[in-house]
């Protein structure tokens, strides 16, 4: 029974997890990853089983091998109705994985802007650091996700935040050539000093 929830919840197959679920099937099942229903059920963004799986008092701050929660699969995904349901129903949103990613990180790291504001709205710090030091504004500037740099920008991210290299988001953002990311940046700076520009 253990492995058809887990393979029910990984598809999707509502109806299976539903029928599994009343007859007594574990919702902490885990795989060889230490993954259970749960986080495949919102990594692979399927909220009613979330829902149903919830319902069934699935652990919501379940961990994979990684420490990384179900929030953060889906925040790794885009998945925004998964990730509303997840905080609503209480999931933590400043939980780190083991190299110290937030959710919020995640989100930003894929450019998900509905997300990124979704996590906002829901107390995610903005300026939470992974193992290198690197602020959610880094890791945007990082990947030239020009609307997410402007939320957080807006949302008071600290533009001069530095990684352990040194490094702002600005710095990263000309090195990796990513213009627009660049622009913004460049004229939010000179706005808080003028004097400097």
């Amino acid at each position: 029974m253990n492995e058809r929830i887990l393979a029910a919840a990984t598809s999707g197959d509502l109806e299976e997890l539903r029928c599994l679920l009343s007859a007594g099937g574990d919702p902490e099942v885990r795989d060889e990853l230490g993954w259970t229903p749960l986080i495949w059920a919102a990594a692979n963004g399927f909220p009613e089983s979330v829902r149903a799986l919830l319902d069934a008092r699935a652990d919501i701050e379940a961990c994979d091998q990684y420490q990384a929660t179900a929030l953060m699969k889906a925040c790794r995904r885009g998945h925004t109705e998964v990730v509303r349901l997840l905080l609503d129903r209480g999931a933590d949103v400043n939980a780190e994985d083991e190299f110290g990613w937030t959710a919020l990180m995640r989100a930003v790291r894929g450019g998900f802007i509905d997300v990124v504001v979704e996590l906002l709205e829901h107390g995610a710090d903005i300026e939470a650091r992974d193992q290198y030091g690197a602020t959610p504004l880094i890791l945007a500037a990082a990947e030239g996700h020009v609307a997410v740099v402007t939320e957080l920008l807006k949302r008071g991210a600290n533009v001069h935040a530095k990684d352990r290299n040194g490094w702002n988001a600005l710095m990263w953002a000309k090195s990796v050539r990513k213009q627009e990311a660049m622009k913004i940046l460049s004229e939010y700076m000179a706005q808080m000093n003028p004097a400097a520009s």
